[in-house]
């Protein structure tokens, strides 16, 4: 409650208790809300816990100062919010409420400071302040930053800088400009593929793999660029040549076939390169003849030239090959080295009748390329002294009676190129009924017809013979009447023409036993639709109107009328006669009229 409205409302009560004292007589001082000090006194007489003004100031942190202008207020020995001073710089920090000139802040309490001082608000301590400088403070938010740190350019992005240095606050979470790194150093800022130099100790300029001593350092990347190593390869005899490498032995080639004789001499040269008349391999087993330069082993040769080989072994001067007549594979190509006219061996049977398949023991011979006469290599002839026959064939069909219809049947038995007429190895024209008559081959399935009409009936019975149903038998066995030879199939009828006027009428379907057709007055099928199957003159339905006036046209209502040919006498099939009791009016004009100008439109 406002404290000027409380005061009020004791100068009211007061006022009330003078009336009352002074009507009343002998009445002592008012005291309302009973905290011992009179409603006259009392600056609120309605609230016991205050009862004094005074002239204080607003104290919202209790640090017993105050904020703001002075005022008049109502209080009691327990009463808060108030002070008796004023002057609270921190009205709502209870730990601070004093201004003092002339410190340093020091937010973060590291001790490093802002250059320039100021005016703080602080309480029986400086926190956040210093009486003197300290060090620079590049974020006085937090006490493990306070001193610059510089960041370099890094231009290719391979994460070390170069160039003028910026100075850069490094707070947590806080990186360097865009562009700028921490690192320095870098010996290529356009180059990200180097940033730092690296000792080296050997190099190899021409990238061969082989190196020479030297020491230095090198702009490089995570490790030294090629060419560049510590470590101490194959010496190299040239590194401005990459073809040379380590000094290789040359001997004297006079013969020019690429191998040399006598002892080597030590060169600094590339693989495919020498000096004329040298080369870098020695062992010339022929140095005069360019032919031949290395002694190769064998395993068979040709003794008597007939180009044909036999086992031996040993080493022969050659080139790149062993010569004609020499090879690295046993062969047994010559059954007699020593004689050029026999160096095959044939292990052949006694071919008595020519036909080229012999028979018996084998002999051997050591003769030509061909066959000896009167031998084969075969010794399969079943018939050693018929040509025609020499082997055993298979068959597994028998045709004996030779209409090519065959049984089954299996066996083999000498013959010449083919199988002898008779015998096969497949069904021919297909299963022999009977392979002993030429005439008879298929069973054919067959009933008797009795009454002859070329349809049997009854059981069915199979008939061996030359594909055809003999008579008096038939292939079809559904004669419905075996003694009739006019009636062999049953038909459906469905329709009927009882008065023959050419129209049927429907009746209940019936099957009947008959020839090829069904007998009249019955019909598959309809024929027209005859209202009146009893009477030949009436045939059809249709609608027909009373002609009163005879004028051949009638008039409503129609009825429909079972008729013949004919309309009957007093009727008409037309019925938009206007006036049917006088045959000289059938249309209405009007209508006409009308219907004329409808059909203008």
């Amino acid at each position: 409650m406002d404290t000027r409205v409380r005061m009020m409302r004791a100068w009211v009560w007061l006022a009330l208790g003078l009336q009352l004292g002074c009507g009343g007589g002998g009445v002592g001082p008012r005291d309302l809300d009973g905290d011992g000090h009179p409603a006259e006194l009392d600056c609120d007489d309605a609230n016991p816990t205050v009862w004094r003004s005074v002239t204080g100031y607003t104290d919202s942190d209790g640090d017993g100062f105050g904020e703001g202008s002075s005022s008049v207020t109502c209080v009691g020995s327990t009463t808060k919010g108030w002070a008796w001073e004023g002057g609270d710089c921190a009205p709502l920090d209870a730990t601070r409420w004093r201004s003092a000139p002339g410190l340093y802040p020091d937010a973060d309490g590291d001790g490093a400071t802002g250059k320039d001082p100021v005016t703080g608000c602080v309480g029986t301590t400086l926190a956040g302040y210093q009486e003197q400088p300290g060090t620079p403070d590049c974020d006085d938010g937090d006490a493990a930053v306070s001193a610059l740190s510089l960041a370099w350019a890094d231009t290719d992005q391979d994460g070390v800088g170069a160039g003028m240095a910026i100075a850069w606050c490094p707070s947590p979470g806080r990186q360097p400009p865009k562009g700028y790194v921490l690192t320095s150093g870098d010996c290529a800022p356009g180059d990200t593929r180097f940033w730092q130099r690296l000792p080296f100790t050997r190099r190899d300029e021409d990238g061969d793999g082989f190196a020479v001593a030297q020491a230095g350092t090198v702009c490089s990347g995570e490790h030294l660029p090629a060419g560049y190593d510590t470590v101490s390869p194959s010496e190299d005899c040239d590194d401005r040549n990459a073809n040379r490498t380590v000094r290789v032995e040359r001997w004297l080639d006079p013969d020019g076939d690429g191998y040399g004789d006598g002892a080597p001499v030590l060169r600094c040269v590339g693989p495919a390169e020498s000096r004329p008349g040298e080369t870098f391999r020695g062992g010339d087993c022929a140095p005069g003849d360019g032919t031949r330069w290395q002694p190769l082993s064998y395993a068979s040769r040709d003794g008597d030239g007939d180009g044909h080989l036999s086992p031996a072994t040993g080493q022969v001067c050659s080139g790149f090959w062993l010569p004609q007549g020499y090879s690295q594979a046993v062969r047994n190509d010559d059954c007699d080295d020593g004689n050029v006219a026999l160096f095959r061996t044939w292990s052949v049977h006694a071919d008595a009748d020519g036909d080229g398949v012999g028979s018996g023991p084998a002999s051997t011979f050591c003769g030509t390329a061909t066959v000896p006469t009167g031998y084969s290599q075969q010794a399969t002839d079943c018939a050693p002294q018929d040509a025609t026959l020499w082997r055993m064939l298979a068959f597994t069909h028998r045709d004996a009676d030779g209409d090519t219809y065959t049984v089954a049947q299996s066996g083999e038995l000498c013959a010449g190129s083919n199988l002898p007429a008779g015998y096969a190895t497949q069904r021919l024209s297909g299963e022999d009924c009977d392979d002993t008559n030429a005439t008879a081959f298929r069973n054919v399935t067959a009933y008797a017809d009795t009454d002859g009409d070329g349809v049997g009936a009854g059981a069915s019975t199979l008939l061996c013979t030359s594909g055809q149903v003999p008579s008096p038998w038939s292939a079809s066995g559904t004669d419905c009447d075996a003694q009739d030879a006019t009636r062999w199939q049953n038909l459906s009828a469905a329709h009927a023409d009882r008065d023959e006027d050419g129209f049927t009428a429907p009746i209940p379907a019936q099957v009947m036993c008959t020839g090829k057709s069904l007998p009249l007055p019955y019909f598959l099928k309809a024929v027209g639709n005859d209202c009146d199957d009893a009477d030949a003159g009436r045939y059809r339905w249709t609608y027909i109107y009373r002609d009163q006036d005879a004028d051949g046209v009638g008039a409503t209502p129609r009825q429909m009328t079972c008729l013949g040919p004919a309309v009957l006498a007093g009727w008409s099939m037309y019925g938009d006669d206007a006036d049917d009791g006088n045959a000289a009016v059938q249309t209405d004009e009007a209508a006409e009229e009308e219907l004329s100008l409808i059909l203008d439109l």
